[in-house]
């Protein structure tokens, strides 16, 4: 078979956007999560990361902050609910806009390493990001 710049148009291959529900008892409705693109998760990572100068070399270095990483990786990935939706903000205390920090208040920590895991599969990030990511979520 011979290939062609046609069998990677877009409109000739699956969607790679993934979707998923995860439920938990304590919720009427199911999350809804969807999988990731590797450039959402270049841009998350990005923005988890910041430059910090190293006193021994005095360089730069890149360093992420995994734990805003993973935050921003959850956040990204959930559909519903609504995470910047005000009234469920205002119903758990979260004043500021951040939808990380709502999810952390609506999930128990079994929760939240189950949602991180599930978002973790759907979207196939590497191994080295998945061990990151789950580290961080369990503390």
């Amino acid at each position: 078979m011979t290939e062609t710049v046609k069998d990677f148009l877009m409109e000739n291959v699956e969607n790679p956007i993934k979707k998923e529900n995860v439920k938990f008892k304590r919720f009427k409705s199911p999350f809804k999560i969807k999988s990731l693109l590797a450039d959402d998760v270049t841009k998350l990572r990005n923005q988890a990361t910041r430059q910090v100068l190293n006193s021994k070399t005095h360089q730069y270095e890149a360093q992420t902050d995994q734990n805003k990483f993973t935050d921003l990786i959850v956040e990204a990935s959930v559909t519903s609910p609504d995470l910047h939706n005000a009234d469920l903000m205002k119903s758990y205390g979260v004043v500021d806009g951040d939808a990380a920090k709502l999810l952390q208040r609506m999930l128990t920590i079994g929760e939240y390493n189950e949602l991180s895991e599930r978002v973790i599969k759907i979207s196939g990030i590497g191994q080295e990001d998945a061990e990151e990511v789950k580290k961080t979520a369990k503390n």
